[in-house]
């Protein structure tokens, strides 16, 4: 190989080594279909590279239960988790939390119809369907939580793919009721409130170990900035936030307990 060609190869070499150092990764909750997921997160993808000058790669995956999977299994580069996923990765994984919606979520246990007057929850909900998200979405611990006796059990429905397919079942009355987080449940207020859960942090912007602290510190910049001027306004509304702040860790204590319990 003549000195040129050799000089050649190693300039492509580096050139596309390069590329690829500056793609990075950010995984995101399941939440939506894969293709609305693309929709709902073009934006903060944009946002992100203009900020910072990287490529990034949204990985979305098919359910939650895949979520959670590769969560487990996988390191990307950031991850844009629900509060209890933020917290395995950050006790198990060495995760840093960067920021975080600044609302805190509830799930309420929400229904169309009302129990007769002086009957438990349990006993009106007894061979009832209740439909949210599949394991281990925080809705689906806590129908485990909060539905123990076997005697009082209602049907537990997991086929939804998003928030949006929950409530379609609720109005379609295929199922009587439904555990879904306060996002969706502001929005459909009108419906009688059975149940609700203790508070606990948004969906939570990560970095993995392996991220230098100058790239770490690069996107932290990006996401607080969110909000502060026009561009970025779609972004707060696609993730139905007012906008990111700084993460106090103590906030996520317990609650990676939920998924550490779990045999997958």
């Amino acid at each position: 190989m003549t000195t040129t060609r050799l000089t050649c190869l190693l300039t492509a070499l580096i050139f596309f080594g390069s590329l690829q150092a500056q793609t990075v990764t950010l995984a995101v909750e399941a939440t939506f279909p894969v293709e609305q997921a693309q929709f709902v997160y073009e934006p903060l993808k944009k946002h992100l590279e203009k900020q910072t000058g990287y490529t990034v790669n949204i990985e979305i995956k098919d359910n939650y239960y895949f979520y959670w999977r590769a969560a487990k299994n996988q390191t990307p580069e950031f991850s844009l988790d629900a509060a209890h996923v933020a917290a395995y990765r950050m006790e198990q994984k060495g995760y840093k939390p960067i920021a975080r919606v600044q609302e805190d979520t509830r799930y309420h246990l929400i229904s169309d119809f009302e129990p007769a007057e002086g009957q438990s929850i349990d006993q009106f909900l007894v061979g009832k369907s209740v439909v949210m998200l599949p394991n281990p979405n925080m809705a689906s611990l806590l129908f485990d939580r909060w539905f123990t006796d076997l005697f009082l059990q209602p049907q537990k429905v997991v086929s939804a793919l998003s928030w949006e397919d929950v409530m379609e079942q609720v109005f379609a009355q295929t199922a009587q009721a439904a555990i879904v987080p306060s996002s969706v449940y502001e929005i459909y207020s009108n419906l009688l409130e059975l149940k609700a859960s203790d508070p606990m942090p948004g969906l939570t912007f990560l970095a993995a170990p392996h991220v230098d602290s100058g790239t770490v510190e690069n996107f932290k910049k990006a996401i607080l900035a969110i909000g502060t001027d026009d561009e970025s306004f779609d972004i707060l509304a696609e993730l139905n936030t007012d906008g990111f702040i700084e993460v106090d860790p103590e906030s996520y204590k317990g609650l990676a307990d939920y998924l550490t319990r779990l045999l997958y």
